[in-house]
C-alpha cells in the first residue's frame, strides 16, 4: 500500500495572493498608488512635475513630501525595470532587506551610529537635476560596459555622449561627462 500525500489545502485565491507578493512591479506600483492617495487626500497633484517641486518643499508636511519621495523614486525603479527586466530579483530583495531594517529600527536592533563614514565625503550638495542627470550618464555608463566589456572607461563616456545627446538632451557633452563621472570605476 502506497501511502497518501498529505494535501496543501491552499485555496486558488491565497495561491494566486502569494504569487502576487513576488512580484516587484506589482509591489513597487502599489507603494506609488498608496502614496498618491495620500497627496490626493491632500488635494496635491499626482503629476510628475508637481511630484519633483514637492521633494524638497517646506510648505508641505513630512508625510507629504514622503509620499512624493516614494512616487519620485518608484517611477525611476519602475522605468529601470522595464529597460532591464533583470533588475526585478534585484529590486525585490531590496525591498525584503528594508522591510527587514525597518523591523530592525522599530525594535531598537541596530545601534544608532552618528559617526559613519560619510564624514569622508567631499561633495557639494545637488540638486534634483543633478542627482537625476549623474543617475542617468552611470546607468548609461554602466549598460555600455555590459554590451561591451572589452572598451576602457574613456570610449564609454564618448559613447555616453554621444547616444544621450542624440536623445536630444542637453549637458552631456564629453567633458561634463568625464567631470561627472571623474573616480568612476566600471566593475
Amino acid at each position: 500500500m502506497v501511502p497518501k500525500e498529505p494535501s496543501l489545502n491552499i485555496t486558488h485565491n491565497l495561491l494566486q495572493e502569494a504569487v502576487e507578493d513576488l512580484d516587484p512591479i506589482k509591489n513597487v506600483k502599489d507603494l506609488a498608488a498608496s502614496a498618491a492617495e495620500i497627496l490626493a487626500e491632500s488635494d496635491l497633484s499626482t503629476s510628475w512635475d508637481d511630484i519633483v517641486l514637492m521633494l524638497d518643499s517646506e510648505d508641505i508636511s513630512e508625510r507629504l513630501r514622503l509620499a512624493a519621495h516614494l512616487i519620485f523614486r518608484a517611477k525611476l525603479i519602475l522605468e529601470e525595470m522595464e529597460r532591464n527586466p533583470r533588475v526585478n530579483n534585484i529590486v525585490y530583495n531590496t525591498m525584503l532587506m528594508m522591510d527587514a531594517l525597518e523591523v530592525a529600527n522599530i525594535k531598537g536592533y541596530l545601534p544608532e551610529e552618528k559617526n559613519l563614514s560619510f564624514q569622508n565625503l567631499k561633495s557639494k550638495p545637488s540638486s534634483i537635476n543633478a542627482a537625476l542627470k549623474k543617475e542617468k550618464i552611470v546607468h548609461t555608463i554602466k549598460e555600455l560596459s555590459m554590451e561591451n566589456p572589452n572598451k576602457g572607461i574613456t570610449w564609454l563616456r564618448k559613447k555616453a555622449s554621444q547616444l544621450l545627446t542624440e536623445e536630444g538632451l542637453k549637458g552631456y557633452s564629453y567633458r561634463q561627462i568625464m567631470r561627472d563621472t571623474k573616480g568612476l570605476k566600471i566593475t
